[in-house]
């Protein structure tokens, strides 16, 4: 089976299961015995398995476990490393990933809309596929677009700052 090559596929699909770690904790922790558990309902899970198979795995390797920052880090860590590091990319590729100043652009933007829109996100309790959705819709809008333009310019390390001379 001949590995892509194509790191910007490899950036979107890393941050694709970065994306859903994010949405997996925001939606299904629950705090127990002072420690965090993600418990994901068995219908979401099911519907996970349906519509996006690649990210079931990174569910299920969360379910019902304690996660704290570091557990995090390391479930999205193997999972990415199991699913697309010399199984969908050759081997060269998926260490680049996370170097790219695509992916920390696309990381850190991703976050900035998390941040922007938590109150309408803990109200709706979207599913995965809804919040791709809702992301790619809001990055359409012109100001983004405009923000987005501007932090191709930037130093990926700290957006904020501009590095053009």
């Amino acid at each position: 089976m001949i590995k892509s090559l194509s790191l910007k596929a490899a950036i979107r699909d890393a941050l694709q299961i970065f994306q859903c770690d994010q949405w997996l904790r925001f939606n299904y922790i629950v705090e127990k015995d002072d420690k965090l558990y993600v418990e994901v309902p068995k219908d979401v899970m099911e519907r996970l398995h349906k519509e996006h198979p690649r990210l079931a795995g990174l569910a299920e390797s969360m379910d019902g476990y304690a996660i704290d920052q570091q557990t995090g880090h390391d479930i999205v860590c193997s999972h990415i490393a199991a699913s697309l590091d010399g199984q969908k990319y050759d081997p060269s590729v998926i260490p680049r990933v996370f170097d790219a100043p695509q992916f920390k652009v696309d990381m850190y933007v991703f976050n900035l809309w998390v941040k922007m829109h938590e109150a309408i996100l803990d109200e709706e309790n979207l599913f995965f596929s809804d919040w791709e959705q809702s992301f790619n819709e809001w990055k359409e809008l012109d100001e983004v677009k405009d923000y987005l333009a501007k932090l191709h310019n930037t130093d990926p390390e700290n957006p904020s700052t501009d590095t053009k001379q």
